[in-house]
Parts: structure tokens; C-alpha cells; sequence
């Protein structure tokens, strides 16, 4: 069985987990409930639980004040899903995919909570997972953009990478295979469109085609007339069509990226001098 609590300020919100865990996910046993980050510390702290609902916003404080808190004091011994209401605290959530860990929001569905339940059994690694919590927290606490992320290989593993480290993703089915500056290779179980949201909107990375995100930083040069991009490593790469002028268009919009665009093409040459650009 695995032992859980909800930590969760409003008691219809409790009262529709409580159900859908005794309906949708029978190996888990509900301990007991809070609605604040006293209560929840507490709670945690008597029933050392396997897993913690934890809703985002609790009264006028926040789960990470209570994560802060049990942080400081080694005490995250326990799998956390978040909870939290569609479209708010964007910030946060996507902090929380940057550290490779799960939300659900409300209005929960029952899949969607016995999936997380099913992952949340799965993964046996505290230290692994402490290291997520540590992410968190990092991407929470700073005032500029975090340069870490965690990304889910197969078997459980989460790999920390630091972002300046990625050169490009690229898709391989429902996988990302994520190329590093060293020659090495992650393939991650989730696929490319998850992070290419996080990363294009965070950092400086561009999805040049379905299966290919690069990080614009690691690009020499751009030559639209081919659609080629030529990486600092010297490996060229192509982009889609329609990949191709949404990213001439960045670099036009882009004065830091402007130089990257080189082209053969006198005619194209000349009319740019002729516009200034």
C-alpha cells in the first residue's frame, strides 16, 4: 500500500480527491488531511506518508513554503504530486516540468491521477528525488531563468543537465534523444513538444521542424536558401519549410541572432543592403 495525505486548503477539492483515490486507486491509503502548511508539516512529519497531494496555493501561503521548510530539515522522505487549477501560476508550473516532476489540475480526471499514483509507486530513488525537489526550489527562489534541467530517461533514471550543455533535441517518436556539447546523448521518455515548451520559452532555443529543437546559442551560421544550419560542432542541420521562415523571421526580429544568416544569393544579398538590414 502506498501511504498518502492531501494537503489542500479547500474541503470540496479534498472531499473530490478522497473519492476518486478510494474509486480510481485502491493501493493507496489515505492517513490524513490539512489545509495549511502548519497542518501539512505536521502531518508529514507523524505519518512520514509515501506520497503528498499538494495543492499549490494554501490559504495565504504556498506548498513551497512548506517544501522550504521540510527541506531544511532533510525531512522529504515522500513522492509529491501538485495540484493545481487550469491556466494559473503558469510560472510555477512549468517550473515544476523543469524539475521532472508531476501536476495535475483541477477539475482532477481519473486518469490523469491514477497515472500520476502509478509514477509516483514507480520511483523508489530519494536521493534521485531530493535532487528534484532541489530544482524546484532553485527555479522558485532566483530572480533570473534557472540553467538546470531534469530530464526522465528509461528505468526511472532523472538526469540533471545544465541547459547551456544541450545543443539540439531531436524526436524519435514518442522519445527525445537531447545531444550535449560533450558528443554525449540522453534519450528521455517524454517527447519532443514537452520540451520544446519549456526550453523555447525559457531560453534560447528554436524549433526549426517537428523533430528537431536547437539551442540558438550553439548555431554558427543559417543559410535560408538551403534551410541549413550549421552548428559550432560543424554538423549541419535542416529545417522545415515552414520551420525555415518562422526562423528567419526570429533572426530579423532577433538583433543578437542577425549575423547568423549567411546566403549565397547575390540577388537576396543586395536587397537586404538595399533595406538596411
Amino acid at each position: 500500500m502506498i501511504k498518502a495525505i492531501i494537503v489542500e486548503d479547500t474541503l470540496d477539492n479534498r472531499e473530490t480527491l478522497k473519492k476518486l483515490l478510494v474509486s480510481e486507486c485502491p493501493q493507496v491509503q489515505l492517513l490524513g488531511e490539512a489545509e495549511n502548511v502548519e497542518g501539512g508539516y505536521q502531518l508529514v512529519k507523524s505519518m512520514q506518508p509515501d506520497l503528498v497531494f499538494l495543492d499549490i496555493q494554501l490559504d495565504k501561503e504556498t506548498s513551497f513554503d512548506l517544501l522550504e521548510r521540510l527541506h531544511a530539515e532533510d525531512a522529504i522522505r515522500f513522492e509529491i504530486v501538485f495540484v493545481t487549477g487550469h491556466g494559473s501560476f503558469e510560472n510555477v508550473t512549468r517550473a515544476i516540468e523543469f524539475s521532472a516532476l508531476d501536476f495535475i489540475n483541477k477539475p482532477i480526471e481519473a486518469e490523469k491521477l491514477t497515472k500520476a499514483v502509478e509514477k509516483a509507486a514507480k520511483r523508489l530513488d530519494q536521493k534521485q528525488y531530493n535532487r528534484q525537489i532541489e530544482l524546484l526550489l532553485e527555479h522558485l527562489q532566483q530572480s533570473e531563468k534557472s540553467q538546470r534541467i531534469a530530464f526522465h530517461l528509461l528505468r526511472g533514471v532523472v538526469e540533471f543537465a545544465w541547459v547551456t550543455d544541450i545543443v539540439r533535441l531531436e524526436a524519435d517518436g514518442v522519445i527525445t534523444h537531447v545531444h550535449l556539447r560533450d558528443g554525449s546523448k540522453l534519450t528521455a521518455v517524454k517527447n519532443l513538444g514537452h520540451y520544446s515548451r519549456l526550453l523555447t520559452a525559457e531560453h534560447h532555443f528554436f524549433q526549426i521542424s517537428n523533430s528537431m529543437v536547437v539551442n540558438l546559442d550553439c548555431v554558427k551560421q543559417y543559410n535560408h536558401a538551403s534551410l541549413t544550419l550549421t552548428l559550432n560542432n560543424g554538423l549541419q542541420v535542416k529545417a522545415a519549410r515552414r520551420g525555415g521562415q518562422a526562423f528567419r523571421q526570429y533572426l530579423s526580429d532577433n538583433k543578437a541572432y542577425s549575423n547568423l544568416e549567411r546566403s549565397n544569393n547575390h540577388i537576396i544579398g543586395l536587397i537586404k543592403s538595399l533595406l538596411g538590414r
